[in-house]
């Protein structure tokens, strides 16, 4: 399986669990929320850490060190910034918010298991 098909399915796990959080939105709005809003900043992140992987495979050692320490400090940049606005301004759940931000990571270990039943 190549990489942008990998993705493609994690990020797809990631958003089905929106879609649960979604249909309970109207009975537990700030947990929802706060879950909404940490799965899809995980979603990016893990993208953006996929198509940054992607583009300095081809790169010399030396080169590909820097350039991914850069993005990781901008991707990190990226969710710290994210994170302190969606807290300053929507203040939801702080426990579910953050559940939501590991839901790549959760979402990984979810399809490698389907994978590992699957064979």
């Amino acid at each position: 399986m190549n990489t942008i098909k990998y993705v493609q399915c994690v990020i797809f796990i990631i958003f089905l669990t929106d879609v649960i959080a979604i249909s309970i939105l109207p009975l537990f709005f700030k947990d929802a929320l706060g879950w909404i809003l940490g799965s899809v900043a995980s979603a990016i992140s893990f993208w953006w850490l996929a198509m940054n992987l992607a583009k300095n495979l081809d790169l010399f050692p030396s080169k590909t060190k820097i350039k991914t320490v850069k993005n990781s400090l901008l991707r990190y940049m990226f969710l710290m910034v994210y994170t302190l606005i969606i807290m300053g301004v929507v203040k939801p759940n702080i426990i579910t918010f953050g559940l939501g931000l590991m839901s790549s990571q959760m979402a990984i270990y979810l399809y490698e298991i389907y994978l590992k039943m699957k064979k």
